[in-house]
């Protein structure tokens, strides 16, 4: 498949995207009847997604904190849905991300992740709403757990006016599970390749006689070996939540969240991708240079408190309250060098330490939102004010034979022993404090027209140390606008423009090891966004371009006090592109979650190409269909196809060559309670590189190859 996919042309690419944006159009005929939807005062403006069995949403407050459809927000917005997790039996986020249109998973070590959006780094998370960063700098480190959440929002483009920080890439919201009124309870058990066992427990129910007190408790266990040599893993995953009527008008929710993740045999680094002499070097899928006294630990911890109060004129005020703290400690040996060909022995020069961080991060928000009239039309309005404040703590242990150069082979690699590690020491102590004020109001001048205006005020301060040098930046009341418009063209069809600002403090360090200044631009977006089969189905066309001033643009690593550090300088970039999504349900048996995204140029102020790992084509189509001949059977297929991507090591350009992969479900339900599982990843077998984010620096490592996995469930 890699073959013939690598060899399309821009153009067979865009007619493959127009099939996708079109296959409304090609399924059979339904009559749509008008929907009559009836809501109580204190009915919860999103319905969970594992209600629904759908692969879409009917609303989303991700952009603006106003409950909208996807077709009246203005901007681009996919959602993986419980449905869809279940479905391809997708354990983590970096499994579920790669199922939405125009994310990159960068997974460049075992244990490190990134994420991109339209060519650029993804750094604004949210969990139901609310700013809840991975880390500083948007890595993830370990395998974040996603049996805690009912789905995954991720909206493109800017999003300054919630999220405090407008970055440019997208915002990815996870929505957590709430507990029901209803008993309900499920048991997931799991085997599969490489030892790969799992267990899931979901349980909710009503703690009272009349259902106003509820509860949920989610939990999870995962081991498993690894395709890589010396690596495993495991998981542990606790959650809980109490939900609570206080009245017919308020509502309390408390809840926390475990997650425990625990490695060995991890890399830090990776393969050398080159020979001494320039050209390209192959290894085994399952080669790695870890050796098996790394380890990888990484505790995180969640709490969070909801109030939630509903106004006899339909307008409620939210407050909500977080509180995450995570802790990771590692022993790695990072290995810089290249091999011989001729003589397949390698100067390698061997960096062994212990490295730890412990991160704090206070999160508060309230906000009002609801109708107001003006001019004799309802329009809707959301005003609020988040304060948040994040602590960042780094220590490291070096190790005796840090600096020491061996000649040997690759395959000796993994064996360097354990040196002895001297005392610990605090490489890093800092803290942020933000706050952000933001209002938006949805107007409706005319019926067929929607126009959100809005806009925060954001107020930010860093001060601290980091690495010998100190970490100061600060911005009192930096104004970033919002401005959307949605224009319905009929029952079904709308077009859309949105116009946002661009302010995000930033973390990165310059060549001087000092803070970058704020990252800031213009993002700019119009398309067009439909409805389908009584809206349950929606698709959109977007065209986007971005606008940015010291974008951080990697610059390399240096060693600093004992330290590798990824350097970078701010540039001025320009990203523009266009992007094709649908999802939901083409007939009563067939739903599908698909998009195509072309990223036309990233181009910095030098005309420069910004981010050549990131592919400039990426297309996903995922879809699963119910046999209508076999009544309990459902069977799916989900395609990942990007075009070439590459790097430069030095004067060398290291090229990615266009792959695709393949998995492929099948799900059978044996009765009420019971029913089975079959899901097979990668199934062409295709091999290729991980993550081409770091490999400027020589080094990268091959993604899982073929691999399965069996399910029983049992659920109540």
């Amino acid at each position: 498949m890699q073959h013939t996919l690598r060899g399309k042309t821009v153009r067979q690419n865009i007619i493959l995207a127009a099939v996708i944006a079109v296959l409304p159009y090609l399924a059979h005929a339904e009559d749509e009847l008008p929907e009559v939807e009836v809501k109580s005062k204190a009915a919860q403006p999103d319905q969970p997604s594992e209600k629904t069995k759908s692969y879409s949403v009917k609303s989303t407050a991700t952009a603006t904190r106003l409950d909208t459809s996807i077709r009246e927000t203005p901007q681009s917005i996919s959602v993986i849905t419980r449905q869809e997790l279940d479905d391809f039996r997708i354990l983590s986020v970096n499994e579920a991300l790669s199922y939405a249109t125009g994310i990159k998973v960068e997974q460049f070590e075992t244990d490190r992740t990134e994420y991109t959006a339209r060519g650029l780094n993804i750094t604004s998370f949210q969990i139901d709403g609310l700013n809840s960063p991975i880390s500083f700098s948007g890595t993830n480190y370990g395998d974040l757990d996603v049996a805690v959440f009912d789905r995954i929002e991720v909206l493109r483009g800017a999003n300054g006016l919630v999220a405090g920080t407008g970055n440019p890439s997208a915002t990815i919201n996870f929505v957590r599970k709430r507990a029901t009124k209803d008993f309900q309870a499920k048991v997931d058990v799991s085997a599969g390749s490489w030892d790969n066992r799992r267990l899931d427990a979901d349980v909710s129910t009503a703690l009272n006689a009349d259902g106003s007190v509820r509860g949920r408790l989610v939990g999870a266990y995962q081991n498993r070996n690894s395709y890589l040599d010396r690596y495993s893993t495991e998981r542990n995953v606790v959650y809980g939540v109490i939900e609570a009527d206080l009245s017919d008008s308020t509502s309390v929710a408390i809840g926390h969240t475990y997650q425990k993740n625990d490695s060995s045999g991890n890399n830090f680094g990776s393969l050398p991708l080159l020979y001494t002499d320039g050209s390209k070097r192959h290894y085994k899928v399952s080669d790695s240079p870890a050796t098996d006294w790394a380890y990888m630990k990484v505790d995180t911890n969640v709490s969070f408190a909801e109030l939630t109060h509903y106004f006899n004129n339909d307008w409620q005020v939210k407050g909500q309250l977080t509180y995450k703290d995570t802790g990771s400690e590692g022993r790695y040996n990072y290995i810089d060098g290249f091999e011989d060909r001729a003589t397949g022995l390698g100067t390698y020069t061997s960096y062994p330490y212990i490295y730890s961080f412990a991160t704090k991060d206070h999160v508060a928000d309230i906000y009002a939102n609801g109708p107001f009239e003006l001019a004799g039309r309802k329009h809707e309005l959301v005003v609020g004010a988040t304060w948040s404040k994040s602590y960042m703590k780094e220590y490291s242990r070096i190790g005796d034979t840090i600096g020491n150069i061996s000649v040997v082979s690759f395959d000796d690699l993994g064996n360097f022993p354990m040196p002895n590690f001297g005392p610990k020491s605090k490489s890093s102590d800092y803290q942020s404090t933000t706050t952000n004020l933001y209002a938006a109001a949805k107007l409706n001048p005319l019926d067929a027209l929607k126009v959100t205006v809005g806009g925060s005020l954001l107020s930010y301060e860093l001060e601290g140390v980091a690495y010998g040098t100190d970490q100061i930046a600060k911005e009192n009341n930096k104004f970033t606008p919002y401005v959307g418009a949605v224009l319905d063209l009929s029952n079904t069809i709308s077009l859309y423009a949105s116009y946002a600002g661009i302010y995000k403090p930033q973390v990165e360090r310059g060549a001087n090891f000092k803070t970058l200044a704020p990252l800031k631009g213009k993002n700019y977006e119009a398309g067009i966004k439909s409805e389908w089969f009584n809206k349950k189905l929606n698709s959109s066309f977007a065209l986007f371009r971005t606008e940015q001033e010291n974008q951080a643009q990697s610059t390399g690593t240096a060693l600093f006090n004992g330290s590798t550090i990824n350097t970078y300088e701010g540039i001025q970039a320009t990203t523009k592109g266009y992007e094709f999504d649908v999802s939901g349900e083409l007939t009563d048996s067939l739903n599908i979650n698909a998009g195509y995204t072309r990223l036309m140029s990233v181009k910095g102020d030098h005309d420069q190409n910004v981010n050549p790992f990131v592919p400039r084509h990426l297309v996903h189509v995922t879809t699963v269909y119910t046999v209508p001949s076999i009544e309990n059977l459902k069977v799916g297929a989900s395609l990942n196809w990007q075009s070439d991507t590459h790097v430069d090591i030095g004067t060398v350009r290291y090229e990615q060559d266009s792959y695709a992969t393949l998995n492929l479900m099948a799900n059978y339900k044996i009765d009420e309670h019971w029913s089975a599982a079959v899901n097979l990843y990668n199934v062409t077998d295709e091999k290729y590189l991980s993550s081409m984010r770091y490999a400027y620096a020589g080094q990268a490592f091959y993604a899982a190859p073929f691999s399965g996995l069996a399910t029983v469930t049992w659920k109540y």
